[in-house]
């Protein structure tokens, strides 16, 4: 691109545009390849393109993106649908100590074992999808946007600048979630991770490769960013296993040890859950002044 610091902010987009769509076919035949951890990445890429269409969205023609942007909105649930059960199946599995009872291993595997179960239906699933027209569109789209961004008068302007003031108003909005969250529920929490997430991928598109044009303060933001989404991350986590547990015990007719024991565990989950939020204060304060 020559000076990156001349750039503007739709050659500089242009760029990081075309990076992420080989990023993302790259991840999506990994997904068909069963590679390790493959749907996990995918779906990162996923979220890191809806990420930067959404914070830098002034730059875009705001009706040709629209429908992109729910096309990836699906492909990113349909990941989660064969992610999720992975992911909540290892936790009941680590729950599991070198002590406990018999009866409660027996149980406690018997869970994992039916999350593992719904796994290979939603991987199944999602290699359908793979084969479907829609996906091949979806993709093609994206790659076509890519290649040639509907751009805004807007991106003729200075990228730093445009992609100072684009991160900034999104410190405001994850500002404004944490407000709203401050009571602790947890649907506003999950709202507050999203834009927590948001944030560290749109701070990390501009500050690292292919263009890299912001530079270590905005790196440290992406980082300040992405310590409060796994903070509330490990939190959620924690609380839907614990009441997975406590749902699938009322489901399931079980001895009085391995019920106690699964009781226990989800009281445990819970308990840990509470304990991460310690850390999530600092990670906002950070966030706020990086960007004040």
């Amino acid at each position: 691109m020559g000076d990156v610091g001349a750039a503007t902010a739709g050659d500089a987009i242009s760029r990081i545009l075309l990076f992420l769509d080989i990023e993302l076919r790259e991840q999506l035949d990994a997904v068909r390849r069963d590679e390790t951890d493959a749907v996990h990445q995918a779906r990162i890429r996923v979220r890191r393109i809806r990420s930067v269409l959404a914070v830098y969205r002034r730059l875009f023609d705001r009706d040709r993106t629209e429908d992109l942007r729910q096309g990836l909105r699906e492909l990113g649930v349909a990941l989660g649908a064969a992610r999720d059960p992975e992911v909540r199946a290892k936790s009941t599995e680590d729950l599991l100590q070198a002590r406990t009872a018999p009866a409660v291993i027996d149980a406690v595997e018997a869970m994992a074992a039916e999350l593992l179960s719904d796994l290979g239906e939603a991987r199944s699933d999602l290699l359908r999808l793979f084969e479907t027209e829609e996906h091949a569109d979806l993709l093609n789209t994206f790659t076509r946007f890519a290649a040639a961004p509907p751009l805004h008068q807007r991106a003729g302007g200075p990228a730093r600048r445009t992609f100072r003031k684009a991160l900034r108003r999104e410190v405001g909005r994850v500002d404004e979630k944490a407000r709203a969250a401050a009571d602790l529920r947890l649907a506003a929490l999950h709202e507050l991770r999203k834009k927590a997430r948001r944030l560290r991928y749109a701070a990390d598109a501009v500050s690292s490769e292919p263009i890299g044009i912001l530079g270590a303060r905005t790196r440290r933001l992406a980082k300040a960013a992405e310590t409060a989404q796994e903070v509330l991350g490990d939190h959620r986590d924690g609380i839907l296993l614990a009441q997975h547990l406590r749902h699938t015990l009322a489901g399931h007719t079980l001895g009085r040890s391995a019920a106690t024991g699964v009781g226990i565990f989800a009281a445990r989950c819970e308990k840990q859950a509470y304990r991460e939020l310690g850390r999530l204060d600092v990670a906002l304060d950070g966030i706020r002044e990086l960007y004040a």
